[in-house]
């Protein structure tokens, strides 16, 4: 009986034993796979981080690809440089500029240029001759000469290709005239004869010099022969250069007994009167400062024309502008 309650107890004994034993290799599974685990997490989550970063800088890439392309896009269907263009330089419609109760020969102001030769006190407006209006414009002429330069440095350059031409269409009119002004001068189409060197063109300008013809068309002249675009003594179309202008090689004269005697002797109104010659478009030819106009020919006996021609790198003589801007004369 006692060996069989021993034998009870040593087996209960080994049990106990295989079961702590058991439990220990349990938790020593336990560990081993709680520290596996713990490990995985940890590169679990070095692993998200440069994925984290990763993702980021994809994402940064995608967005910086994707404003790209939209700005090329963009450009593509709407060149900045050709809006630019289009809106300030020429625009595609003229806007008017109100002047109720327009007519020739009023004098209005519009734009600005340095005139009075001193830069600190900045640009002058500008004063303009009403030449004409019709149709919704009005084309002005430059009450003074603003600049002193040559027509061109080549003696024999046309309107088309002149020094001239492209100073008043680029510098000037960048200077001159805000965008808002801008937006009101019309480009025209312009037709110029030079029979002295048989040339004829057709240009387009938002700035110009008048020709010949138009003297006759828009002054009274005391002698004016349309055929041959000929005349003389017009005084309506002298005036003097700005000190700017003078400045820089324009040449203002006095009108005296020793500038001009012949012309104050016949029209002594004129005397006293300061004026100075500027360029007409026809190249070669200007208004004299006596307001005499000089073609680019000149009337010989037997009706024969002979082929005048002055040349275009004169530095005394001076710019005035002309120019077509819309208007809007109805009044309020």
């Amino acid at each position: 009986m006692k060996r069989n309650k021993i034998a009870i107890i040593l087996s209960a004994c080994m049990v106990m034993s295989m079961f702590a034993t058991a439990c220990s290799s349990g938790n020593k599974d336990s560990a081993k796979d709680s520290e596996s685990t713990g490990s995985e997490v940890e590169v679990s989550e070095d692993s998200e981080t440069e994925s984290t970063e990763s993702d980021t800088e994809a994402l940064t890439g995608s967005d910086s690809k994707t404003t790209e392309s939209t700005v090329t896009a963009s450009n593509t269907d709407t060149p900045s440089e050709s809006t630019e263009n289009t809106t300030a330089a020429q625009p595609s419609e003229a806007t008017p500029v109100k002047l109720p109760s327009l007519q020739a020969k009023d004098v209005i102001t519009f734009g600005s240029f340095e005139q009075d030769n001193d830069t600190s006190n900045g640009p002058e407006e500008i004063e303009w001759i009403v030449l004409t209006v019709e149709d919704g414009r009005a084309l002005l002429l430059s009450k003074y000469i603003l600049e002193g330069m040559h027509y061109d440095s080549d003696s024999d350059a046309s309107w088309e290709e002149s020094e001239v031409r492209a100073w008043m269409n680029g510098d000037f009119y960048e200077a001159a005239f805000s965008d808002s002004e801008r937006a009101s001068i019309c480009e025209v189409e312009l037709e110029t004869d030079e029979p002295a060197y048989g040339r004829h063109f057709t240009t387009k300008d938002n700035v110009f010099l008048l020709e010949h013809a138009d003297l006759g068309k828009y002054f009274e002249m005391i002698y004016w022969d349309e055929t041959y675009q000929l005349g003389e003594y017009c005084f309506e179309v002298m005036t003097p250069a700005t000190p700017y202008a003078e400045a820089h090689g324009a040449l203002n004269i006095t009108m005296n007994k020793q500038s001009a005697t012949k012309t104050i002797t016949e029209y002594p109104e004129v005397k006293g009167k300061v004026t100075c010659s500027w360029w007409l478009r026809t190249s070669g030819t200007f208004v004299s400062i006596s307001g005499s106009t000089i073609s680019n020919v000149v009337w010989e006996p037997g009706d024969e024309l002979k082929p005048y021609r002055s040349p275009c790198e004169m530095e005394d003589k001076g710019v005035r502008p002309a120019i077509w801007i819309t208007v809007d004369t109805a009044s309020d």
